[in-house]
């Protein structure tokens, strides 16, 4: 007796499994060619003005909200004063009979990305931005790769309280984009001698080197997203973004006068609070006690800057 099992009269297809492998094949390929090349190349709107909603978003964070934020999360740091004394010893930064807000920054750089949220966030709160497009941080390797953001390389900025004068040094590719004035580039080497950005002078009273808060706590999330939440004192997005602004707010109500009092009257702008501290010189220099609340020995080593400009161009 044969040991060798019946043959089927019919022959076995498979056909339907080879194109069902081909189709998974080509999903996983295409979906990977999708994401990374997708990453690399940035979203659509990158570049683009931004949309008409995200901006009033943007401006319509609400007096309400911002007091109801106050200094909101604690891991939200302020910037620190030029000198112990700034209002006398350090010359005004003006421009047009106004102080000047100067913000030297690039495309690429996230902690940047975080930074201009809160930015204009505040200035909006003075006057009014055109101009304004889409970006998002760099792809990976970068660290915290492609974070929603906006460029400010075409935008103009029109208040009459203050100036702001912007710089966005590098594109999201590390190419050169917009070189700053000698005065600027002899500010930030003044108060930023290792180069990190953001660096935002303040009426060159108060400076900012790095962001207020990290640029993860805006990761992977879109810029509708972001915007949408920022009226909700109680969401993430305004206990860190809402916060930064109202420390931005509180610094330019300082060094223009308090100006507007609808503005400057309020709570919100009473955010950072400053007190003496020693420098490893010996030196006296104002720093907010927010800073120094968290465990940094120091209010420079508080800055969340570790992108250093110097490593790209």
């Amino acid at each position: 007796m044969s040991r060798k099992g019946r043959r089927s009269g019919a022959k076995r297809s498979y056909t339907p499994w080879i194109i069902l492998a081909l189709v998974v094949v080509t999903g996983v390929v295409g979906y990977y060619i999708f994401t990374t090349s997708g990453a690399a190349s940035g979203s659509p709107l990158d570049g683009q003005p931004v949309a008409q909603n995200v901006l009033n978003e943007l401006a319509g964070v609400s007096l309400t909200t911002l007091n109801q934020v106050g200094s909101g999360s604690s891991g939200v740091t302020s910037p620190t004063a030029a000198t112990s004394n700034a209002v006398t010893t350090t010359p005004p930064l003006t421009l047009n009979g106004k102080p000047e807000v100067l913000y030297i920054g690039a495309e690429y750089c996230p902690y940047c990305a975080a930074e201009r949220w809160a930015m204009i966030v505040a200035l909006d709160k003075f006057g009014s931005f055109t101009g304004i497009e889409y970006m998002q941080s760099a792809p990976a390797p970068e660290v915290y790769p492609n974070i929603a953001t906006f460029t400010l390389k075409n935008a103009t900025y029109s208040s009459q309280y203050i100036s702001f004068v912007s710089f966005e040094q590098v594109d999201r590719n590390h190419l050169a984009l917009q070189t700053p004035d000698a005065n600027s580039t002899a500010l930030m080497n003044k108060y930023d001698s290792a180069g990190s950005i953001p660096f935002v002078d303040l009426g060159n009273q108060y400076t900012l080197t790095g962001s207020q808060y990290t640029p993860p706590t805006l990761a992977n999330a879109n810029w509708t997203q972001i915007a949408a939440q920022l009226n909700t004192p109680s969401s993430t997005y305004a206990l860190y973004i809402d916060a930064a602004a109202n420390r931005l707010i509180s610094i330019i109500c300082k060094i223009d006068g308090g100006a507007p009092p609808s503005i400057c009257s309020q709570a919100l702008a009473q955010t950072a609070s400053y007190i003496r501290l020693s420098t490893s010189s010996g030196s006296q220099l104002l720093a907010s006690d927010a800073v120094l609340s968290g465990p940094a020995p120091s209010a420079v080593a508080a800055r969340f800057a570790p992108t250093r400009l110097t490593d790209w161009v």
